[in-house]
């Protein structure tokens, strides 16, 4: 049994191989002990045993290989702090993870310690690393050029080309999610001032929060519908953006996906802006293409998408199998 975890921004996900996936709210994480997740994990997914797990874990800007758990400096992090919402559900599940005897894989996110386009490393951080499960689920499945924009609470977008992947675009430095965004200005002026921090300034810097609106629930018809207009503006421009990194490297058709909670609401007028079909992935990809990589590192697989599999990753044959 392989198992993927999808650290993402409001939610955990967990899935196998095959397409088993349940989703822990962070907030519900966070008052969760270890050994409530684990129990919680089995009983859902109807796990009873882990040959190999892949958890990602906030930005990854600590890795630049897939390394185990336990051979992680500091969960994979530069840093504790970073930009986002900190609730301590990804903690907990990090924890739980660590204490389960599962034996565990950790994924780097990509930033400008990555083998990406050299040109892309100005930027200090690219993506976190469940994108490279999404990434990796659609390789998986025949897919070797192609870009996703992953558009909810920010808006993170990547691009692979010839089954490596070559950047990313992530949600402080272009396109604002719903929730949060890039500092503009205005924010900028406000950290000056002291009246909050660049933290907060990009956690309430997307399109409604500026709105003054927590969730698409609380608009109205009319907000709404702006709402998404200019979620799916943005999103095309900044696919449109990493298509032309795509083109000068030799590759004008990509494949064009959205992920994300909204990106079916979004996904007809972002096809018509770019002139493209774009497709849609559902919300556990990123969790089950994780799955996909604890699998095929357990199988031996030396190279993930041009990510380097450190050696000792793959579990020793004896005591593989914790119940």
């Amino acid at each position: 049994m392989f198992l993927g975890v999808d650290h993402g921004t409001t939610a955990i996900r967990f899935a196998t191989p095959e397409g088993r996936c349940w989703e822990l709210p962070r907030r519900k994480a966070a008052s969760l002990d270890p050994e409530e997740i684990i129990r919680l994990v089995r009983e859902n997914l109807g796990i009873f045993s882990v040959d190999l797990a892949a958890l990602t874990y906030s930005m990854g800007d600590g890795l630049t290989r897939i390394v185990r758990l336990e051979d992680a400096p500091n969960r994979g992090l530069i840093q504790q702090d970073g930009a986002g919402l900190h609730l301590g559900g990804g903690t907990r599940v990090f924890e739980a993870i660590a204490k389960s005897g599962w034996p565990t894989i950790l994924l780097p996110g990509i930033h400008k310690e990555s083998e990406i386009d050299p040109r892309l490393k100005v930027f200090s951080h690219g993506m976190s690393p469940e994108k490279v499960g999404l990434a990796y689920g659609l390789f998986r499945k025949g897919v070797s050029s192609f870009i996703v924009s992953d558009a909810s609470s920010n808006t993170v977008t990547f691009a692979v080309l010839r089954g490596r992947i070559i950047g990313a675009i992530d949600a402080p430095i272009f396109a604002p999610g719903l929730a949060q965004g890039p500092l503009d200005v205005d924010a900028i002026r406000s950290v000056d001032a002291g009246k909050l921090t660049a933290n907060e300034a990009f956690t309430c810097g997307g399109i409604l929060a500026k709105m003054g609106r927590s969730s698409l629930e609380e608009c109205s018809p009319e907000e709404r519908s702006w709402a998404l207009e200019a979620l799916a503006l943005f999103v095309a421009m900044e696919i449109s953006a990493l298509l032309v990194l795509m083109r000068d490297l030799g590759e004008s058709e990509p494949r064009l996906f959205l992920a994300g909670s909204p990106a079916s609401l979004i996904n007809e007028r972002v096809a018509e802006l770019l002139g493209r079909d774009v497709g849609i992935l559902g919300t556990c990809a990123a969790a089950e293409g994780c799955a996909r990589i604890a699998e095929d590192v357990f199988r031996g697989i030396k190279s993930i998408l041009g990510l380097e599999v450190d050696a000792r990753a793959k579990p020793t044959e004896v005591g593989i199998r914790i119940k």
